[in-house]
């Protein structure tokens, strides 16, 4: 294999189409680890805890019935269910007369991922503790492999602008992306494995692993205060999807963009929360590690027994990260400095402020309709009443008075 033509595989160039090799890398990430951090097993979570009935009939009868809630929904969750379930074709005898190089073999992934069209794409080791210990029937699961392939997708910003943040059209944004990240990492994983070596896709309804974990470790996001990882570039706005595979790859390392002083200091994802799920407090240590405790039962709860959306987005939409100028046209030429970064964020929280945290499109742009399944057949639903979110700064203008 003559590798004269293949330059791009041997340097540092730029191969996605924004700038993540200009952020700064560490080599642990910046939510400090303050001891072990424990397997989880997927029945713990808030929504598995929803559908076996913890949290009420109402919670448990809108979580099994997700998907059916709303007509969008329901063409485009159908569509995820067939990509998760997407048959593999076995790992072939033989392994490729491929470089064994890890790092042209990383970079020449990186370069097939961007050509499938993802936003961003990081490496980095599998830790066991990102997998779960148990799938969502509490069968017990392992999964011998050593590295992590992350899929990064942002949200359409153009969507996201005309809505609150908690209507029918939320979880169709997420799953718009989620469906992106699923065909990037189901073709990836079968080339792997025609190449001769194993591989197993994680997407959404059939995650095997703690993805915020990866997302962190493979340097596409810093936690943030609303519990989840927030990217330099596209904020919380996004989407993730993995192959795991023991392909030797060279590793991205954690970043650092400042983000842990920055939501130490902001507080919009938490006021702004309806559910009043995201912390206001300082960080507490939560399974060997440092951050800001989300509290998964309100969250789930108030998710699933309101009628005007089936999911939630609102922390993400106000987080000042979540900007317009996010789109890599915006990023050409960055020289990796952070000023650039905070300016931008900064003009985005004066505007969200300004417009008492309401968009202007958020009157206009609403392009879809509100239905929702009663019985069988749907009906016109709910829409969010803008009242309460009048009285709701209210309240808060009250309490920062007082």
């Amino acid at each position: 294999m003559d590798m004269q033509y293949r330059e791009i595989l041997l340097s540092d160039s730029q191969l996605g189409p924004y700038p993540l090799h200009m952020l700064k890398q560490v080599d642990k990430p910046t939510n400090r680890y303050a001891g072990e951090i424990a397997q989880r097993s997927l029945e713990e979570s808030a929504f598995s805890r929803a559908g076996h009935g913890e949290y009420g009939p109402v919670a448990q009868k809108n979580w099994l019935n997700f998907n059916n809630r709303e007509p969008l929904f329901d063409g485009i969750g159908q569509f995820q269910i067939y990509l998760a379930n997407y048959k593999q074709p076995d790992v072939a005898p033989e392994k490729s007369p491929i470089p064994d190089d890890p790092k042209i073999l990383a970079r020449h992934i990186k370069a097939f991922g961007y050509f499938l069209g993802a936003d961003m794409i990081g490496i980095c080791p599998l830790p066991q503790s990102a997998v779960y210990s148990k799938n969502v029937d509490g069968i017990p699961q392992e999964l011998p492999l050593k590295n992590a392939i992350v899929f990064l997708n942002a949200k359409r910003t153009e969507t996201i602008l005309t809505t609150y943040g908690n209507e029918w059209i939320d979880d169709i944004i997420s799953y718009q992306s989620y469906q992106r990240c699923a065909c990037q990492a189901q073709v990836m994983t079968g080339y792997i494995r025609k190449l001769g070596y194993p591989a197993e896709s994680a997407v959404l309804k059939k995650y095997p692993v703690l993805m915020p974990q990866l997302v962190i470790e493979s340097g596409l996001g810093e936690v943030g205060r609303l519990g989840i990882a927030v990217n330099p570039f596209v904020g919380a706005s996004f989407k993730v999807s993995a192959v795991l595979t023991d392909l030797p790859l060279e590793h991205d390392k954690p970043i650092d963009f400042g983000l842990q002083d920055y939501c130490s200091n902001c507080k919009i994802c938490a006021e702004q929360c309806p559910m009043h799920a995201v912390s206001d407090r300082e960080k507490e240590v939560y399974n060997g590690y440092e951050t800001w405790p989300l509290n998964y039962k309100a969250c789930a709860v108030g998710v699933l027994t309101r009628d005007t959306g089936a999911i939630c987005q609102r922390c993400t939409k106000v987080c000042p990260w979540n900007r317009r100028d996010n789109r890599p046209e915006d990023f050409a030429g960055w020289d990796g400095n952070l000023k650039f970064l905070y300016d931008s964020v900064e003009r985005q929280r004066q505007h969200i402020v300004k417009h008492n945290f309401v968009e202007p499109e958020e009157l206009t742009n609403k392009w879809w309709f509100p239905l929702k399944d009663e019985g069988g057949k749907y009906v016109e639903a709910p829409e969010f009443d803008y009242k309460k979110h009048e009285e709701h700064m209210a309240r808060l203008e009250k309490k920062s008075r007082a």
